[in-house]
Parts: structure tokens; sequence; C-alpha cells
């Protein structure tokens, strides 16, 4: 199932328009990588299997991209980039399958530019039915919302029909 709307909304709020960002898991297609690419944006994409890596280089050969997209293997709760290098830092539906949820979201932080954002959007309890997710009784959501108040200046939640969205400036 692709959540196109989702993304679309996750961008819209954050009101980015260009620059150079980090997408932390790929998924099956690397869908939130190539919509940012297809949006004029310099895109890496990372995830920890080397199946969603070669799936997402095949999507993206195919894609009409207005910016670019680079994909590679990397762990998010232990990412090799410098502090301070991307304008913004996005996990689009991947924290649920993140061990270290804690450690991933301070990696964000960590290499997200003094003035850049920090997008998380993750399931609900709806979107874990339409997903065929197993539930958690938002315990993931409330645990990625305590860990972000931590660090961020400020934070804008958003829920919509499947998810809630955490937009947060460094």
């Amino acid at each position: 199932m692709d959540d196109l709307s989702g993304r679309k909304k996750l961008l819209k709020a954050s009101r980015l328009k260009r620059g150079r960002v980090l997408d932390i898991g790929l998924g099956e297609c690397g869908c939130m990588s190539l919509f940012l690419a297809k949006n004029g944006f310099d895109v890496i994409g990372i995830d920890n299997s080397t199946k969603a890596i070669h799936n997402s280089r095949k999507e993206a050969e195919k894609a009409k991209l207005k910016g670019t997209l680079e994909v590679m293997l990397c762990n998010a709760d232990n990412l090799f980039f410098d502090n301070d290098e991307f304008d913004a830092v996005f996990s689009y539906h991947s924290m649920h399958h993140i061990e270290n949820v804690e450690r991933a979201i301070g990696e964000m932080f960590r290499v997200c530019k003094a003035d850049g954002l920090v997008l998380i959007s993750d399931l609900h309890e709806n979107g874990h039915k339409v997903y065929d997710h197993e539930p958690d009784r938002t315990l993931l959501l409330e645990k990625i919302e305590e860990i972000l108040r931590q660090h961020a200046k400020e934070i804008k939640i958003i829920n919509t029909k499947n998810n809630m969205m955490f937009i947060c400036k460094k």
C-alpha cells in the first residue's frame, strides 16, 4: 500500500522547498526518498537491508527526478555522516522497525543542521490496522514524542488518517 497523501501532507507541513535531506529507512521501494527527489530535493536514503537498497536503486533508475537520490546501507542508530550535514532528516514509517529509537532520533538531530528540521511520521492505531501491523497502543508514538521533546526547540504534531507526524525544529 502506498501512502502518497501522507508523504504530501508531511512535506507540505514542513514548508521545505529544497535542500539536502536524509531519509531514514527506505522500506520496500524507497518511496519517501523517491518522492523527495521527484520534488527537487537532493536525497540520501539509508536502510540496513540490502534488499531495500537494491529495490530503491531499481525504482530510482525508472523515475524522473528533479533532484538527486543516492541510497546506501547504514543503520539509523549509528549514522556515519558528519554533524550538521543535512537541511532536514526524515523518517517515514520506519521508527517501528528500529530497535533503538532513542539513539536513532539522537543521530537524526546530530546530523541535522542547526536551523534544520527533523520530521518523523509513524503509524497510529488506525494506521496499524490499515497496514496490518500489530498495534502497540500508541506506546511508540509516546516514546518518540518524549525523546523529541529532549532534542527539539519546537514540535508540531499532526494527526492524519493513518499517521502521527512530528515536525521538529532543531
